[in-house]
């Protein structure tokens, strides 16, 4: 698997997933009749948020959603082969909730800075994720305020980053291109959902 390479001491890192594997998202993602608007469908401030979105659980049997899952895994195996205490010393964690099939059409994007663990209910919360499904070149960047980084949508390229303060972050509006995404959280098993997971990594 191709490597994502930036300054290994930004923590954010990861790897290109099938180009193949990213069309069967956005077709699942077209053809739900779940498609909500983000910036209302969560309780988003319009002005931090505009995009059209579906969520997904990790148990859905569509085979084009296991394959993502099966990617995603390796993804994760590049990040803890990388950063191995992303996982010796910690509780076991994975894909436990549901992420989400993002849809950004010219002008949209995620305009607020933010980190992805805010509130108690985020308590759980290890690792993020997020996946281009197609390659953007008109801006719809994803920025990070402490990196001073910023990366460009690829087709395929998945990013894994820590989900606190440190990693505050927010996408660039493309003016012309549509962009989709996936993005989801990787969080901490408690017991029971450690052996009922199919999550795991």
């Amino acid at each position: 698997m191709q490597e994502l390479i930036i300054d290994e001491s930004s923590f954010i890192y990861g790897g290109f997933i099938k180009p193949q594997v990213c069309d069967d998202v956005i077709s699942y993602f077209e053809e739900s009749p779940h498609q909500e608007k983000g910036e209302c469908g969560r309780g988003i401030d319009p002005n931090h948020k505009a995009s059209t979105d579906v969520y997904v659980l990790p148990c859905d049997p569509d085979r084009r959603i296991q394959n993502y899952i099966h990617e995603l895994k390796k993804v994760c195996d590049l990040y803890i082969k990388r950063f191995n205490y992303a996982r010796e010393g910690t509780p076991s964690w994975g894909l436990k909730n549901e992420f989400n099939i993002q849809k950004y059409q010219p002008e949209e994007a995620f305009f607020g800075w933010h980190s992805e663990r805010t509130s108690m209910f985020a308590l759980q919360r290890h690792l993020v994720f997020m996946t281009y499904l197609n390659t953007v070149t008109d801006g719809g960047q994803t920025e990070w305020f402490y990196q001073k980084l910023k990366i460009q949508p690829e087709k395929g390229l998945t990013v894994i980053w820590p989900v606190d303060w440190t990693h505050t972050h927010r996408g660039i509006a493309s003016p012309t291109q549509t962009k989709y995404i996936t993005t989801g959280w990787l969080g901490y098993f408690d017991v029971q959902e450690k052996f009922e997971s199919l999550g795991q990594i």
